[in-house]
């Protein structure tokens, strides 16, 4: 989608203009451990028997995630992004932090490789594609059989008292008020490119769906895989709950999101994720 890429171009996702922003987060807190199923996984304690050598991440940015996994988990990772600036911050960061992804300026669809991986990795990217649905049976054909696919999305439920928020607040204010309002409720970025790439991607994105677990079921269904973790119910294991009770939780999120962006004015995206195993 062409407005998507010239979106990217020149402010890619968590861009800053200072490499020391990515080396110093990563050397200083691996944010892995804030997706506590994914740590697992990466720790080859998941309990499914997979040892994970070989990872591809789509939608890469600017490598928080790619250099984050190189970096604590010593893993082969094969890192995808359209954004050629994006690209190039990812690997000045890698230099810095010495360690050796390989990476591939290319969008989704066009992508092309021989190789199947043990663990596809995909976070905040899909739902900015021109079908979502369509991108997700795309890298999901990469997964090796007794593979797993590792997704985040934003959450149809989750994702509405923000937008309202800051959307409604851009409209009648304007965009600089609004993204006042945004370092308000997000205030723990101090880098001013960093954050303002935030603001741009979470609030006046051009192009972005939202989705449900109750959704992504029917998909994983047809291409193969069975859900083996979720953050709806806080990666819990999955045989305690039932379809209703998950479909229970993804509504709580707009009340969650709403207590949290509108009440106490801390910036929540609404966003979940999923790991699923390929059949």
């Amino acid at each position: 989608m062409k407005e998507v890429v010239n979106f990217y171009k020149d402010n890619p996702f968590n861009f800053s203009n200072d490499i020391s922003v990515y080396f110093d987060s990563i050397k200083n807190s691996n944010q892995v451990l804030e997706y506590e199923d994914l740590h697992k996984i990466l720790r080859n304690r998941f309990g499914s028997g997979n040892n994970i050598k070989n990872i591809i991440e789509f939608g890469c940015g600017t490598g928080w995630l790619t250099n984050t996994i190189s970096y604590y988990y010593k893993k082969n990772v094969h890192a995808v992004d359209f954004t050629k600036k994006a690209i190039e911050t990812a690997q000045s960061v890698s230099k810095t932090l010495k360690v050796s992804p390989k990476y591939t300026h290319s969008d989704i669809f066009s992508f092309e490789d021989s190789n199947l991986y043990d663990l596809v990795i995909s976070l905040g990217v899909l739902h900015h594609t021109i079908d979502c649905y369509k991108a997700f049976k795309k890298i999901s054909s990469f997964v090796k059989k007794g593979g797993l696919i590792y997704v985040g999305l934003y959450h149809y439920y989750g994702r509405r008292p923000m937008l309202k928020l800051l959307q409604e607040y851009s409209y009648w204010h304007g965009e600089k008020s609004a993204y006042n309002l945004f370092k308000k409720m997000n205030s723990s970025m101090k880098d001013e490119d960093h954050s303002f790439s935030w603001f741009r991607d979470q609030v006046i994105h051009p192009h972005e769906t939202q989705h449900t677990l109750m959704e992504i079921s029917s998909w994983l269904k047809e291409v193969g895989f069975e859900l083996v973790s979720t953050s709806i119910n806080k990666y819990k294991n999955l045989k305690k709950f039932s379809i209703e009770k998950l479909d229970a939780l993804e509504k709580e999120m707009e009340n969650y999101s709403y207590e949290r962006n509108i009440k106490d004015q801390k910036f929540t995206p609404g966003y979940f994720t999923f790991c699923a195993k390929k059949l």
